[in-house]
């Protein structure tokens, strides 16, 4: 979420369920926030999911391709971890547009200034918004602190496209990072270093120290990875 001084807000990829999602629109409410437009980061189903209370908000992005409704909610409800919650998803959103240009790679809009990063890592395209007078960055699936790179294995050089990603959020020098899973910290070096590190680690075909591994979902993924790209 971006809030400008006088509360007119950005919202960034909502939640999953659709309590989630509900309760984001309830705090929105209590705190008499303005939203504007809703900002998908990237294309993954659980970036583009909506609810009635956002429904009828512009959902922007940079270049994200539209993607089956159909397609992405059949993503959606074979995910294991939103099975196991027991909840209610929230539906798909439709397709978000382009997003408006103040000047090139700047969001046109009412709050504060907010420049908007596009790489290739992870997603084909991604984003990441950085606010330059508060020094934040909001990372998207960027930048985790339980989480692994997580690269595109589609991609004809998914280690260097993340590499290049973390070179043009590392430029930022944000002060706060927030990523879209995991905790918000003021570590943006430390995280980009164990990210180089973990990539390094798989390209040597070496053995990866990182404690992001230990969860069962994020090994199969290292493995995925190892498979892929490793030696």
């Amino acid at each position: 979420m971006v809030v400008g001084p006088d509360g007119t807000c950005l919202v960034v990829d909502p939640a999953v369920t659709a309590s989630e999602v509900d309760g984001l629109a309830a705090t929105i409410r209590a705190r008499g926030w303005t939203p504007v437009a809703v900002w998908s980061t990237h294309a993954h189903w659980d970036h583009v999911l909506d609810g009635p209370a956002l429904a009828h908000l512009p959902r922007w992005s940079a270049g994200v391709p539209a993607t089956d409704r159909e397609t992405l909610a059949a993503e959606r409800d074979a995910d294991p971890e939103l099975a196991r919650s027991g909840e209610p998803p929230a539906p798909v959103a439709a397709a978000a547009s382009d997003f408006p240009r103040r000047s090139p790679g700047v969001l046109d809009w009412p709050g504060p200034t907010v420049q908007v990063l596009v790489h290739a890592a992870h997603a084909r395209p991604h984003t990441a918004l950085f606010l330059p007078d508060a020094g934040v960055l909001v990372a998207g699936d960027m930048l985790s602190d339980v989480e692994i790179p997580l690269l595109d294995l589609s991609a004809d050089d998914p280690v260097g496209d993340y590499l290049g990603a973390l070179a043009l959020l590392e430029a930022t020098s944000a002060a706060v990072v927030v990523p879209g899973h995991g905790s918000v910290g003021s570590d943006l070096p430390r995280r980009v270093a164990a990210d180089r590190a973990y990539l390094s680690a798989l390209v040597a075909g070496a053995d990866v120290d990182d404690e992001r591994c230990a969860h069962p979902w994020t090994a199969a993924a290292h493995v995925a990875h190892r498979d892929a790209v490793g030696r």
